[in-house]
């Protein structure tokens, strides 16, 4: 559920604020039959010390390997984990992570995946007993979403790892913008602005075929929902779109119709098949490697492009600039920011779950999450991490701490324990938009009608 909060300080905000607090209201919507949570103990507070074994780690993330390689052949590391051989496994697809566990042959953990939608159907462990006995893992030293949405009807069942910090911000190419004539110290802040930056950046060749693109829209944090993100329509036009509490659904509304439209124009301009053709071309996909190559010239992103670029294209990285995420013109003015992040969640039927837990801890340490910062350009939800942290480290990051201070609209990802179906859903009913298949309307009617129906259908 995305909440609001005005004008709160970057230290309040470090320090465990209550800025999310009513925006983790833990939903209460399990479905009939799920299992009930072990009793105490089972999640392994009485298990030995040495723990010892093969541990499965799957992740979504594929540029997370070279920090976790570095990271894993420490000596901390195996001090801390008993001793455990991981098997990482990255570049894991949700679809392969749900095969598995369906199939009763999860990993033991898994990161970068639809969180609740695994807390609320009950084939995850209850972590509790062993964060209780933690040194690391404890309420105090996160942010307050950080630690709030890795609850599910009150049981915790995720440990914060991996990243957490902010997650919006237009990012843009300083000096394509200037060889396009435009001024790069007045960027955009409204759709309507970056329709006319994108027009005049996106480049065609005599014979049609784009060459350069200045803004998909649905890139990255633009066309991302998932629980540990947000949505950024609601986001942007700021309204609700899922309450956990009473299970209700608000997506056919004139907000989402205004969002099909003029995010839609964008792909129009470009052309859905020369959209379709540059991300098909080996290096020019989604989530930043289209920024990378020269060849988009603007994205909505979190705090982590600024290192993920710097370290992946260091000379494309020093023209990244990051300023306010876009809002419709009638909202001109409001400078929305969101809280998020990721988890280990452990499964019920893996077989050493005690010792993923062990290395969930490990990556809450000063040398994992250095050694993450600067291999991967991620941030934990760990405020006395966050406050030794250089903003002027990579290009355009000092936006994303700035905004912590100056942001207007705060919100945090909507508790939906059906969010990768709707998500599926959004793709499949904006390309049918775009391509002129459908109108805003009929798009954001049938997202309701669709969404309602699995809700029923799934239990909820």
């Amino acid at each position: 559920m995305q909440q609001r909060s005005m004008g709160i300080s970057r230290r309040a905000f470090l320090r465990n604020s209550s800025l999310v607090a009513a925006g983790a209201v833990l939903a209460a919507c399990a479905p009939a039959g799920t299992p009930s949570a072990p009793a105490t103990g089972e999640s392994g507070s009485a298990a030995p010390a040495a723990v010892g074994g093969t541990v499965q780690y799957w992740v979504g993330w594929s540029n997370l390997t070279p920090a976790w390689e570095a990271m894993s052949a420490t000596e901390e590391f195996a001090e801390m984990t008993g001793g455990v051989t991981v098997e990482f496994k990255p570049g894991t697809t949700a679809e392969a992570l749900l095969t598995a566990v369906a199939a009763g042959e999860p990993p033991d953990g898994a990161s970068n995946t639809q969180y609740l939608d695994y807390m609320a159907r009950g084939v995850l462990l209850p972590v509790e007993d062993w964060v209780a006995s933690s040194s690391i893992v404890n309420q105090e030293d996160y942010l307050e979403g950080s630690w709030k949405d890795a609850f599910h009807e009150g049981t915790m069942y995720g440990v914060p790892a991996n990243e957490g910090f902010v997650r919006y911000g237009l990012n843009y190419n300083a000096q394509i913008v200037a060889d396009a004539g435009l001024d790069p110290d007045a960027p955009p802040v409204t759709w309507e602005e970056c329709l006319v930056w994108h027009e005049a950046l996106t480049q065609f060749d005599d014979a049609g075929n784009m060459q350069q693109v200045g803004f998909d829209p649905y890139d990255a944090m633009g066309g991302q929902i998932g629980i540990q993100d947000g949505f950024y329509p609601p986001v942007s036009w700021g309204w609700t779109w899922f309450n956990p509490e009473t299970g209700e659904f608000d997506l056919d509304n004139a907000n989402l119709v205004e969002a099909f439209e003029i995010m839609g124009e964008f792909i129009k301009i470009a052309g859905p098949d020369n959209m379709a053709g540059m991300r098909q071309v080996e290096g020019q996909g989604g989530w930043g490697p289209s920024f990378n190559a020269g060849i988009q010239a603007m994205l909505i992103e979190g705090y982590w492009h600024p290192g993920e670029t710097a370290i992946q294209k260091p000379e494309v990285a020093e023209f990244n600039r990051a300023t306010w995420a876009p809002v419709p013109t009638a909202r001109a003015g409001a400078k929305v920011q969101g809280t998020g992040g990721h988890y280990v969640i452990l499964f019920r039927e893996g077989p050493n779950t005690e010792g993923m837990f062990k290395v969930a801890e490990f990556l809450n340490t000063p040398l994992a999450m250095t050694t993450i910062f600067n291999n991967t350009g991620w941030l934990p939800g760990r405020p006395s991490f966050l406050e030794t942290v250089d903003p002027a480290a990579y290009p355009g990051l000092d936006f994303y701490f700035r905004s912590v201070d100056e942001a207007t609209e705060w919100s945090s990802p909507a508790r939906c324990p059906i969010t990768q179906f709707v998500s599926q859903q959004y793709v499949q009913l904006r390309e049918s938009h775009f391509r002129g298949e459908i109108t805003g309307a009929e798009a954001a009617a049938e997202m309701q009608k669709r969404a309602e129906e699995e809700y029923r259908n799934a239990g909820f």
